[in-house]
């Protein structure tokens, strides 16, 4: 991990003052899949902590995954611990195109018995899903942010 934090510092101190800064934090491959199925959020919020600790410069926002099938809120726990700069936003990859807006919204309340403050978005982005799936994910970030 400290080999990580250190290039993660390194590439914020590169990035200008005026441009945002933000970093996703992950545990997937480019096939969609996970290296390794998180427990939970601890290494993620240690990661967290020690890269807002060391990094020259302000982080925008910080992404986290949420695994498809983390509705529990023991996954999010660990995130108490974490304490954002008042700038920073937090953003919980708990959107998946496999269960829509029903598991996304599982997720979100689980978290929300942790976590007070986050905004929502897809697991590990758009980039690598299937080009016919971009469109029904935009479809299910509307539809979760609207009933929220």
């Amino acid at each position: 991990m400290a080999g990580v934090i250190e290039r993660a510092v390194r590439q914020a101190s590169l990035v200008p003052a005026d441009v945002e800064l933000g970093y996703h934090l992950c545990y997937g491959d480019a096939g969609e899949k996970h290296f390794i199925e998180p427990t939970d959020t601890a290494n993620l919020a240690r990661f967290a902590t020690e890269l807002l600790a060391r990094a020259p410069r302000p982080i925008t926002w910080l992404h986290l995954p949420v695994p498809i099938d983390r509705d529990d809120a023991a996954y999010t726990a660990p995130l108490q611990q974490l304490h954002l700069p008042e700038n920073t936003e937090l953003y919980l990859g708990l959107v998946h195109r496999e269960d829509g807006v029903e598991g996304a919204t599982r997720r979100i309340e689980a978290a929300r018995r942790c976590v007070p403050v986050f905004g929502v978005a897809t697991e590990c982005g758009m980039g690598r899903a299937p080009e016919d799936a971009v469109g029904p994910l935009l479809a299910t970030h509307r539809d979760v942010t609207a009933a929220w």
